[in-house]
């Protein structure tokens, strides 16, 4: 025994030490690398598997750099129009930001609708999918064989046999207890799968840490969905633990509808090896449609630069009347705690609205570590009571607000692929900002004092899953 205790030392230090030099060479943030280097240092076992599974960034190098072509190509083919003279500089700001690093055009012909509530948004979903004559896309990173992802299933099935492309991609992780019956009665029907970088054996996998986080839906190049709702009966508020399932989507029609065509057709690409073009994907939009001005930012881990993270800093950076946040995960980066910070320093009405109980705990709890030093800095934080809060929505001043799948973690800026709508319209950021009324309304506002004499416990397992959020 004593010999193989010998072998397994022998092993442990030159495997421990280069997987250490390879983190070093990797030049991620100083943050990060020492908080990867305490982990295999105090738990080796478990501090390896972790790292093979979460720790590797090798984006630009095998996993998927090929999808970074596809993605910038066929964005940059749409990226004609320039982004316009408004008169605030954070929309010409951040307009740029789009345009330079994620090839994404600003597009003003333009319908938005807000949907705030699963039983809303899929009722009109539903009829406009019945209502498809030419294709259907939907992308997700959650489907599940329940009642309304049957719903949806029989709705592509009666489509496809009428002669509409159906083609659906989900993440593999995310839903990976999608049934084989579900997905064999939508290919026998006719409709296109694919699988998002599948994780297959062995699970310890470079693809693992790399998910596909967005949520698209594409009829007809005409009318586009995006935002926090994946496809399962949870987001009808019909989960027995979370309750009303407060989230945030948009319906679109006009010309930003074909950026999400783009990005879908790029996804699809990557994902099924298949390709498809051409005019009735993307129809000429002639006649007025709206006024909204918008933009489309995607990012992920094939990004040449997190496009959404740099937006986020723009909108933090610029305001200067109010800064107003709903996001279920609050686990910041240094650049973005410190712009927060700021903000608030300089005056600004800084608020964040959080869910009240987790879905996820060891990023809840992360979350709420962060929350006393963003009181002390005058950031307000509100925590929602009604039911689970999902949406991603950021509001600076009167004049811009993002909508879609990012969460404001590191995760959703550098790991996962993710894609934001920005609306540039006075009247879209006004109607943002009375549904965060409403929501500070069923809110509780976090106490200072209060929250720092909560149970010791508390603190001890926040500051803990902190340790863990670099890593996120």
């Amino acid at each position: 025994m004593e010999h193989v205790w010998a072998v397994i030392g022998w092993l442990y230090i030159p495997t421990t030490a280069l997987i250490g030099l390879t983190i070093v060479l990797e030049k991620r943030h100083p943050t990060r690398t020492i908080a990867w280097l305490l982990v295999l240092t105090f738990v080796p076992v478990v501090g390896f598997l972790l790292y093979l599974l979460f720790g590797r960034h090798m984006r630009k190098r095998r996993a998927i750099r090929s999808k970074e072509d596809l993605d910038f190509s066929a964005l940059k083919e749409k990226s004609e129009k320039s982004p316009g003279s408004w008169d605030h500089p954070l929309v010409r700001r951040l307009a740029r930001i789009g345009v330079n690093a994620a090839g994404a055009p600003v597009t003003t012909n333009n319908r938005v609708c807000f949907f705030t509530d699963g039983e809303t948004l899929f009722r009109a979903m539903l009829d406009d999918l019945r209502s498809a004559s030419h294709h259907i896309h939907l992308a997700y990173y959650i489907v599940r064989h329940d009642g309304l992802g049957t719903a949806i299933q029989e709705i592509l099935l009666e489509r496809a046999r009428s002669g509409v492309e159906v083609r659906l991609l989900f993440d593999h992780v995310g839903s990976v207890w999608l049934s084989r019956r579900f997905r064999r009665a939508l290919q026998a029907g006719g409709v296109e799968l694919a699988v998002f970088l599948p994780v297959t054996f062995p699970l310890i996998s470079r693809r693992l840490n790399f998910r596909y986080h967005r949520k698209i839906t594409v009829v007809d190049g005409r009318i586009g969905y995006l935002g926090g709702f994946n496809i399962g009966d949870e987001y009808l508020g019909k989960h027995p633990r979370m309750g009303f399932w407060r989230d945030t989507h948009l319906r679109v029609e006009g010309e930003a509808v074909h950026s999400l065509q783009a990005l879908f057709q790029a996804d699809w690409a990557f994902a099924s090896g298949r390709t498809f073009d051409g005019e009735a994907y993307f129809p000429a939009i002639s006649a007025p449609v709206g006024t909204t001005a918008m933009q489309l930012i995607a990012s992920g881990p094939d990004s040449p630069f997190p496009s959404i993270e740099h937006a986020t800093l723009a909108m933090i950076g610029a305001a200067g009347r109010r800064l107003w946040i709903a996001t279920p995960y609050l686990v910041p980066d240094e650049a973005v705690l410190m712009a927060l910070k700021s903000a608030a320093i300089a005056g600004v009405d800084v608020r964040i609205l959080l869910p009240s109980f987790p879905d996820h705990r060891l990023v809840f709890y992360a979350s709420m570590s962060y929350v006393a030093e963003l009181l002390a800095a005058g950031v307000r934080i509100y925590r929602y009571r009604k039911g689970f809060l999902h949406a991603k929505v950021v509001l600076a001043d009167d004049v811009v607000a993002s909508v879609g799948t990012a969460n404001l973690d590191s995760r959703s800026f550098e790991l996962n692929f993710e894609a934001n709508f920005y609306l540039y319209d006075r009247e879209a950021a006004a109607a943002i900002a009375r549904q965060f009324e409403a929501d500070f309304a069923e809110s509780e506002e976090v106490d200072l004092y209060r929250f720092h004499a909560r149970p010791l416990r508390e603190h001890v397992v926040e500051s803990f899953a902190r340790l863990f959020s670099p890593l996120m």
